[in-house]
């Protein structure tokens, strides 16, 4: 064991180091990197050392875990699930349990873990439950195994060392079943049914009323009775822990972010009075801007709050008129709602957790690294390659978006931001690449020496952008080359085949080869290279199943080289399929 120890040891002493002279060379995570043009993959050395020693660390780490359970007595710790409720029908077995019947499950030990009460600790040492509200699909479990994977380290990084307050961890998982679906093997978890795509339907296709509906399912069985912390912090998939949160809830008092978009006003009166009649009609001046994530929470007062929260979500969500004035945040009115009913009062803390995106003002990033405990990703960080940020509802040419990955898992690791950007950007990016790095099981890796498989850059090619008024309309009126080749016409042909013409339409239409109809658009996508160089690089994207190509544009815009799109296949090909000259008719 001592020889693992010290094994372990080495890459993390490494990793320390490498960080240290990260900072010294200005490309911490906390602070903006110094890097010119970018390479795609890691900007320096340091970068690529570090995480070479994140790897190793991971392996270290693995080898020391792996000892630990062989030496160590197979686990006994069974516990059941009861579900009495006819619509609450999940359970976390991997066949689901008869409505009604007891449910015997397996719960890894780090699912269930009793606060460390006593040793040393004191008496405001308050240990809490994470709670990982998700559902079942691939956009969330990708989000889920990077959010655990920093828990992890912020629990092993916290200064409190066996003080931490940052115990157990469940991942609370909606799906169609309620069955498992693999990952609890690498995170604690426990699965509930989610409502069906018919029941849906009332809530007009609005999946976040799982929520709610989730946590009313979990508080019902016996997996929530052995949870041993008395407080609770309700996560979402969607958030990076900074710092180990310290907890300052008390019974009656919880903690809370505070939204600046749902600050309540008179309008809301009648639509809260519906809901809450017994609030009357000032009873919307006792509604807090809070949602239920990130709260942290006495168990107590999250059992008094699931079900009104749940029960007013819907009772609004079903009110056209509520539903048109809240919008997509209506379940966090729900529980905020359910919170003043209840006079259950949170303290509201501005620096709960960051926000940040491309257009983030300089008051919200400064003491970025240290002020905030939670990175909140839910705003996209969009950039123009000179580093200048863009405009809202665009799409930059390097473009940070979760949403990018809603059907597929982002491939390891994703190229840095461009020079300019600010340093959340860059945070982000590095919180994600050090967590997919690090995560044997991760299902996707860039392959070591050929173009890069996905990338943050290129996005804009997107059909709906291209056609949005913030895509090529933008693009012709600012980038030189689309104003230089809109309505232009073209010669094309390939090696012993016959000659046929491609237009580039003014409109971003694009039509021709192969009689087919598309669209085109500027591609400034560094990883590409040479073949399609920035400023000199199109996209010639035909739709109805037919090819999507990557052109390149001599210096003097007389002729193009169209590739087949190169992005999102393991063997990259270069290989020109179609040379066009430039009409003179």
């Amino acid at each position: 064991m001592r020889k693992i120890s010290v094994l372990v040891l080495v890459p993390f002493m490494l990793i320390a180091w490498l960080q240290w002279a990260s900072v010294r060379r200005g490309a911490s995570l906390g602070r903006v990197p110094n890097v010119g043009a970018v390479d795609g993959v890691h900007s320096d050395a340091i970068t690529r050392a570090l995480v070479r020693a994140q790897q190793q660390a991971a392996i270290a780490t693995r080898q020391i875990e792996q000892h630990a359970t062989a030496a160590s007595a197979p686990p006994v710790n069974m516990t059941t699930a009861t579900t009495t409720d006819q619509h609450l029908l999940g359970t976390p077995t991997r066949a689901q349990a008869p409505v009604g019947q007891e449910a015997t499950v397996s719960l890894s030990h780090t699912a269930i873990e009793a606060p460390a009460n006593g040793g040393g600790c004191g008496e405001r040492h308050k240990p809490y439950h994470t709670v990982l509200t998700a559902t079942g699909q691939v956009y969330q479990q990708w989000q889920c195994r990077v959010m655990y994977w920093h828990w992890k380290k912020q629990k092993a990084a916290d200064p409190k060392g066996s003080c931490t307050e940052l115990t157990g961890f469940t991942r609370l998982v909606a799906n169609a079943k309620g069955e498992s679906d693999g990952l609890e093997e690498e995170i604690p978890s426990f699965f509930v049914k989610e409502y069906s795509g018919s029941e849906l339907v009332r809530f007009g296709g609005y999946r976040v009323i799982n929520r709610p509906y989730s946590v009313v399912q979990f508080l019902k069985t016996s997996y929530w009775r052995a949870i041993k912390e008395e407080y609770i912090y309700v996560a979402e998939t969607d958030h990076i822990l900074m710092h180990a949160i310290p907890n300052t809830a008390s019974r009656g008092s919880p903690m809370a972010y505070v939204f600046g978009y749902m600050g309540v006003n008179p309008a809301h009166a009648r639509v809260i009075e519906g809901v809450w009649p017994d609030g009357g009609r000032d009873g919307y001046r006792k509604v807090q801007p809070i949602g239920p994530s990130p709260v942290l929470i006495h168990r107590d007062d999250l059992e008094r709050i699931a079900r009104p929260w749940n029960d007013i979500s819907i009772k609004l969500k079903t009110n056209p008129a509520a539903d048109r004035m809240l919008g997509w945040v209506i379940e966090m009115w729900g529980y905020a709602v359910a919170a003043a009913s209840l006079s259950l009062k949170h303290q509201e803390l501005r620096d709960f957790q960051v926000e940040p995106g491309a257009l983030s003002s300089a008051a919200q990033l400064r003491g970025f690294a240290t002020r905030y405990w939670i990175f909140h990703y839910t705003y996209q960080f969009e950039y123009m390659l000179d580093g200048t940020a863009c405009a809202p509802w665009t799409i930059g040419e390097f473009s940070l978006d979760k949403r990018h990955f809603s059907s597929e898992y982002p491939v390891a690791p994703l190229p840095q931001p461009p020079h300019g950007a600010n340093e959340a950007a860059f945070y982000l990016l590095r919180a994600f690449n050090e967590a997919m790095l690090s995560i044997a099981a991760w299902p996707s890796r860039q392959p070591p020496s050929e173009l890069p498989v996905q990338t943050l850059y290129g996005r804009r090619r997107l059909d709906w952008f291209s056609r949005h008024a913030n895509g090529f309309a933008t693009e012709r009126r600012s980038n030189a080359l689309v104003k230089a080749l809109a309505g232009s016409v073209w010669e094309c042909g390939k090696d012993g085949g016959s000659k046929q013409k491609l237009e580039l339409a003014e409109n971003g239409g694009a039509r021709g080869i192969e009689r087919a109809t598309g669209r085109w658009g500027s591609l400034n996508d560094p990883t590409l290279g040479a073949p399609c160089p920035v400023h000199h690089c199109l996209f010639v994207d035909f739709s109805g199943g037919n090819k999507k190509y990557d052109v390149g544009v001599d210096e003097d815009n007389k002729k193009l080289h169209l590739m087949l799109q190169r992005r999102g296949t393991s063997s990259p090909s270069s290989t020109v399929s179609w040379r066009c000259w430039k009409s003179m008719d």
